[in-house]
């Protein structure tokens, strides 16, 4: 009768089980310790994937849900919603409206349940609930995930300088912080004040527009605008878009009553509905020919 073909793992010499069984708990000894040497660095580098992941994911989120208002950088766009990408925001923001908790705690909250506002208030947009646990769209992980990359603009928001800083100050909320950043719009000089009508390159910018338009690119049915409708061929189509305005009127309404007419494939309520409070009539009518202008000075 032949032996089976493992019969050569038997071991009959006790000396030799235990030596075996020596080295076997030696082995598994230098295997545990070489474990737990290694184990806590693989689970930090794995911890850091994961937060890039989130960061990634709540960059999406981001650019569809909240870039139209907070600008795609998120340095926020003027009397639309303020800056997020802000020193203010990192070191004073807390401070000022008495909050005890955490700056990921404010966020997290702020965006799963909105904010409210006055009637009458500087902001064209007011803060929406975004949570589905308060009839928003988002899940709690889509929160978190956008959460986290808002506070990823920490490291570079720091090292802005008070002039650098793109946080506009709430009206009759002055800030409880010292020096330039303590000063608060009503500070500024009333708008009669001033020498004169500001130029329109300044006013598009002060006012946000170039965070949503691209006076460069046309606007076609295959190049359209992210936000808001690019303006690099307004002139020539200006006075074709509403039937009944020639391109003046047109351009002039949807800076005063923006929500009059929506482009096609745009929302409503994006655009500031106080600019004719914000700026004069000579500034909105010098705003509206340097728009038309196919050769506009920057």
């Amino acid at each position: 009768m032949r032996k089976p073909w493992y019969t050569y793992l038997y071991i009959k010499s006790p000396i030799t089980k235990i030596t075996l069984g020596i080295l076997s708990v030696l082995i598994a000894i230098v295997v545990i310790l070489f474990i737990g040497l290694f184990e806590e660095p693989r689970m930090e580098a794995q911890t850091r994937n994961w937060e890039g992941r989130k960061i990634e994911k709540g960059a999406e989120i981001y650019a569809n849900n909240c870039s139209s208002c907070h600008g795609p950088d998120g340095k926020g766009l003027p009397n639309v919603a303020p800056a997020l990408h802000s020193r203010y925001f990192f070191t004073q923001r807390l401070k000022d409206i008495g909050w005890a908790g955490s700056l990921h705690d404010y966020v997290a909250l702020t965006v799963a349940a909105g904010r409210p506002s006055k009637v009458n208030t500087q902001w064209a947009q007011i803060m929406p609930t975004w949570s589905n646990r308060f009839g928003g769209p988002l899940r709690d992980d889509q929160i978190e995930q956008v959460t986290a990359y808002v506070l990823n603009w920490e490291e570079s928001a720091l090292q802005q300088t008070p002039e650098e800083d793109p946080w506009q100050f709430f009206q009759d909320a002055p800030s409880k912080a010292e020096g330039a950043q303590a000063q608060t719009p009503a500070e500024q000089p009333a708008q009669g004040e001033s020498a004169g009508p500001r130029p329109p390159q300044e006013l598009f910018v002060t006012y946000g527009c170039s965070g949503c338009h691209n006076l460069d690119e046309p606007q076609t049915d295959t190049n359209r605008g992210p936000v808001g409708p690019n303006l690099g061929n307004l002139h020539e189509v200006a006075g074709e878009i509403v039937p009944g305005q020639d391109a003046e009127t047109y351009v002039y309404t949807s800076i005063v009553d923006p929500n009059a007419f929506i482009v096609p494939g745009y929302n409503a309520n994006i655009m500031p509905q106080n600019f004719a409070d914000q700026m004069s009539e000579e500034e909105i009518r010098g705003l509206v020919q340097w728009l038309l202008d196919p050769n506009r000075q920057r």
